[in-house]
């Protein structure tokens, strides 16, 4: 774990990402986002030097090489804080739900509706939240919306805090039931973030099914799934890697309390819509839950009009399912290919885009 020397607070993956951009601008005489190349904004082979010269005062463990390897503020950071696949892997005690067991099923967890912009209500935009993100989500669609009304749906309740989430088709049964009560006939317009947008391809699946095919899925951020040649993991691993990752991300060490990880969540732009710490270790189960459910589901068939936005210019498995009709899939690739999905759902070029296909 990074710290600051000067006043020992943890470097969280945020921390590092804002000292990177501090020094790097202090460098170029010029203001640095965390999404700048360094190269590109007039570094060279001794301003690589000065900067990780300069971060190693400040408690961070930085070679010149890295910075060569890793030009980007954002991309730098998640390299020095996000653990590597041989590195042993930390689960916080207070974050890690494994102790205690799943304990008794207490049956299917809840869709809830909420209600984010209260526009046109004849054609309404329905969106299917992530796990960790969902704050952001709303305040991304509710600047997408233009006047459109738009509504999240967000499995809650006691069964999602469960790994039994089930399949991503018996999730999917449950979001269709929600949506089919709001808005008993289409045109449906569906959205999905992260997982959720594997869960909207379902949905569509099944709305087109019943004879009303959706008139636009857009799929922001959706899982890329294993690497190829790479085993698919189990419940437990999935788990281990998600506890390993936020231990990384947030800089903990295993002594924090749930509070002060609550805490470090809200400052980074996780978890803002979960007010009760205490609920924070079954929600990393249920994401174990929900991400096998897609794992083992992958991207079927599909060849509806589509827009599908992925966080790098690296073709995603998604775009599969539309091979035989590929025109009716519009792919947004963004060059940031960072693990955190907080850029893809703020970038105000996917604002625009989705504006776009929502007026058309």
């Amino acid at each position: 774990m990074h710290t600051n020397p000067r006043n020992r607070i943890p470097l969280t993956c945020q921390a590092v990402e804002r000292l990177l951009c501090e020094i790097s601008g202090a460098q170029l005489g010029r203001a640095v986002s965390p999404y700048d190349d360094f190269f590109e904004l007039g570094g060279d082979s001794l301003s690589v030097i000065q900067i990780a010269t300069a971060a190693r005062v400040h408690g961070l463990s930085l070679r010149s090489s890295e910075v060569l390897r890793f030009p980007v503020p954002a991309r730098l950071a998640e390299h020095l804080t996000l653990p590597r696949d041989s590195a042993p892997r930390v689960r916080p005690p207070a974050l890690d739900p494994g102790g205690a067991g799943p304990g008794p099923d207490p049956g299917p967890a809840e869709v809830r509706a909420v209600s984010i912009t209260d526009g046109d209500a004849a054609e309404p935009l329905h969106v299917i939240h992530s796990q960790s993100h969902v704050r952001a989500e709303r305040d991304a669609v509710a600047a997408w919306a233009d006047g459109r009304a738009a509504v999240g749906l967000r499995l809650t309740g006691p069964g999602s805090s469960t790994p039994t989430a089930g399949s991503v088709e018996q999730l999917a049964d449950r979001y269709l039931a929600a949506l089919r009560r709001r808005q008993p006939v289409g045109p449906y317009r569906l959205a999905g973030f992260g997982h959720g947008a594997v869960v909207a391809l379902e949905v569509a699946r099944r709305l087109r099914g019943l004879g009303a095919e959706p008139a636009l899925l857009a799929l922001i951020a959706p899982p890329a799934g294993p690497a190829p040649g790479e085993a698919p993991a189990d419940l437990d691993d999935l788990l281990s890697r998600r506890l390993a990752m936020l231990a990384g991300r947030f800089a903990l060490t295993g002594d924090e309390s749930i509070e002060d990880i609550h805490a470090r969540f809200h400052d980074g732009g996780w978890y803002e819509d979960v007010s009760r710490a205490q609920d924070l270790p079954g929600l990393q189960r249920a994401w174990a839950g929900v991400a096998l459910a897609v794992q083992e589901y992958g991207y079927p068939p599909y060849d509806g009009p589509a827009v599908l936005v992925a966080g790098s210019r690296t073709p995603h498995p998604a775009e599969q399912a539309w091979s035989e009709t590929p025109e009716r899939l519009t792919v947004h690739q963004l060059d940031l290919a960072l693990a955190s999905p907080l850029p893809v759902v703020n970038d105000p070029h996917v604002a625009d885009l989705m504006r776009e296909v929502l007026a058309a």
